[in-house]
C-alpha cells in the first residue's frame, strides 16, 4: 500500500519531529534485545494494523472525485400519441410516434463546484491520517521513554541492592568484633530484603513497558526489549520564539484550516447549485395517417423567482464562519499550552542541572564518609540507611524529572508538529 512505502524515510524524518534524544548507537537494524528510536518508529510505521484503513479511505476519496466529476447522461424519450382511441384515432392508424434525445447542461459551475468540494473532502481524509501517523508517532516515543525510565530504574534498584549489601556486610564485621549488637546487622538484612523486592518490581515494570512498546506493531507476549538510548543528558531546548513559530503549522490548527477549506467548497457548491438548470432536447416525429415526417425542438428551464437553494447556502457561508471562530479560539489555547509546557521544561532542565551538579555529588561524599565512619563506629545504622536513602532518593528525583522533561517535549512536539507530507518529501529528496 502506498502509505508503507514511506516508513523507512519517515521513522527519520519523525525521529527528529517528535522527540531529539542523544543517541547511544546509530544502528538502524531491529534487535530482540536493544532498539533505538528510529528503529521502533520505523516498525510502528510498518505495522501498526490502525494504519491499515487508510488507504481504502483515499480510494474512496478518489472515486468521490471521479463521481463529482461525471455530467448529466443524455436521455433518450419515445413517445406515442393518437392510439387507441376511437373514430379516426381507433388502432393505430392515427398514431404520431416521436423519438427524441434530451441532454441537462449544468449552469454555475456546478460540476466544478463538485470536484471541488470531493477533492477538499480527500484532503481531510489525507490530513486524518497525517494526524493518526502523528498521534501514533507520539505513543511509540511515549512507550519508549517508558522502556528507557525502567531501564534506569533497573539500573538504579541494582545500585541499591548493591549499597544494602555492602551496609550489610559492614554490619556483620561490626557486630562479629562485637562493636555492634545484632540488631543492626538485622536492621540491615530488612533493608537489602527490601532492595531485592524493589528490583524485581523494577524489572517487572520493565518487562510490562517492553511488552507495550512491541504491541504497536502487533507483538505479544514477553519480548524483552532493551532501550538503547539514555534519558541523560537532557538535548538542547529551542527559545520559546520558535516554539511560538511553528504554531500554524500545528495538526490541530491544520485541522480547522482543511476543514474551513471544505466548509468553503461545500459553500461555494450550495451557491451553484442554486443555479437554473436549462434542458435541451432533438427529435423526429412520425405522422403514420400521413406518412410525413418532422423534427421535434424543446427547451425548458425552471422559473426560478428566487434562490432556490438559498438555506442551504447560508447554512454553508454560517459553518464557514464557525470554522474561523473555533480556529481563533484554538489557537489562543493552544499558545498558552505551548508557553505553559516550555515554562515547565525549563524549570525541570534547571532542577535536574541544580541536582546533578550540586546535591547528587554532595550526597555522594555524605554516603562514603558516613560509610566509612560507620565502619570505625562513629556513626550509627540510622545515620548510614538515611545516607544511602538521601543518595537514591536524588537519583530517583532525576530520573523522574528526566522523563518527564522527555514526555513533555514530545508532547510539545506534538503539538507544534510541521507538515508531515512536507518532512516525507524533504527525506525522499535527500535520499
Amino acid at each position: 500500500m502506498h502509505h508503507r512505502t514511506l516508513c523507512g524515510g519517515l521513522a527519520v524524518v519523525f525521529g527528529g519531529l517528535v522527540l531529539v534524544w542523544p543517541l547511544a548507537t546509530g544502528a538502524d537494524t531491529i534487535d530482540l534485545k536493544s532498539v533505538n528510536l528510529t528503529t521502533v518508529l520505523s516498525r510502528v510505521l510498518e505495522r501498526n494494523p490502525g494504519l491499515d484503513e487508510y488507504p481504502y479511505r483515499f480510494r474512496a476519496a478518489d472515486a468521490a472525485v471521479v463521481q463529482a466529476g461525471i455530467r448529466p447522461s443524455t436521455e433518450v424519450s419515445l413517445e406515442v400519441e393518437n392510439i387507441a382511441g376511437s373514430g379516426q384515432w381507433a388502432g393505430t392508424d392515427g398514431a404520431e410516434v416521436t423519438l427524441a434525445l434530451s441532454q441537462t447542461v449544468e449552469l454555475g459551475g456546478q460540476r466544478d463546484a463538485r470536484m471541488e468540494s470531493a477533492r477538499r473532502a480527500g484532503e481531510v481524509s489525507r490530513l486524518d491520517y497525517d494526524l493518526a501517523r502523528l498521534d501514533l508517532l507520539g505513543e511509540a516515543n511515549r512507550r519508549y521513554l517508558a522502556l528507557v525510565a525502567a531501564e534506569r530504574r533497573v539500573t538504579l534498584a541494582e545500585k541499591a541492592l548493591g549499597l544494602a549489601g555492602d551496609a550489610e556486610q559492614a554490619a556483620q564485621r561490626r557486630v562479629a568484633a562485637g562493636a555492634a549488637p545484632s540488631s543492626e546487622r538485622r536492621r540491615l538484612v530488612l533493608s537489602r530484603q527490601a532492595a531485592e523486592r524493589d528490583l524485581e518490581r523494577s524489572r517487572m515494570d520493565r518487562r510490562s513497558a517492553s511488552q507495550r512498546l512491541a504491541a504497536l506493531w502487533g507483538e505479544t507476549g514477553e519480548q524483552g526489549l532493551r532501550a538503547a538510548e539514555e534519558l541523560l543528558p537532557l538535548p538542547d531546548l529551542p527559545g520559546l520564539k520558535q516554539w511560538r513559530g511553528r504554531l500554524d503549522q500545528a495538526p490541530r490548527l491544520r485541522e480547522f484550516a482543511s476543514l474551513t477549506r471544505l466548509a468553503e467548497a461545500r459553500a461555494r457548491l450550495a451557491q451553484a447549485n442554486g443555479s437554473r438548470d436549462v434542458r435541451f432536447s432533438v427529435g423526429a416525429r412520425h405522422d403514420e395517417s400521413s406518412g410525413d415526417q418532422a423534427a421535434v425542438l424543446g427547451f425548458s428551464m425552471p422559473l426560478n423567482l428566487s434562490n432556490p437553494n438559498r438555506g442551504n447556502e447560508a447554512l454553508r457561508l454560517a459553518e464557514v464562519d464557525l470554522l474561523e471562530s473555533r480556529r481563533s479560539a484554538a489557537r489562543i489555547e493552544l499558545l498558552s499550552l505551548v508557553e505553559g509546557l516550555y515554562l515547565e521544561l525549563q524549570q525541570r532542565r534547571t532542577e535536574v542541572r541544580s541536582i546533578l551538579e550540586q546535591s547528587l555529588p554532595e550526597a555522594r561524599r555524605l554516603y562514603e564518609e558516613v560509610q566509612a565512619g560507620y565502619r570505625r563506629g562513629r556513626y550509627s545504622v540510622l545515620d548510614l540507611i538515611d545516607a544511602a536513602h538521601s543518595r537514591l532518593a536524588l537519583e530517583r528525583r532525576v530520573t523522574d524529572l528526566a522523563e518527564g522533561f522527555h514526555q513533555q517535549r514530545n508532547e510539545l512536539e506534538r503539538l507544534t508538529g510541521t507538515s508531515l507530507a512536507a518532512e516525507a518529501r524533504a527525506q525522499g529528496d535527500s535520499q
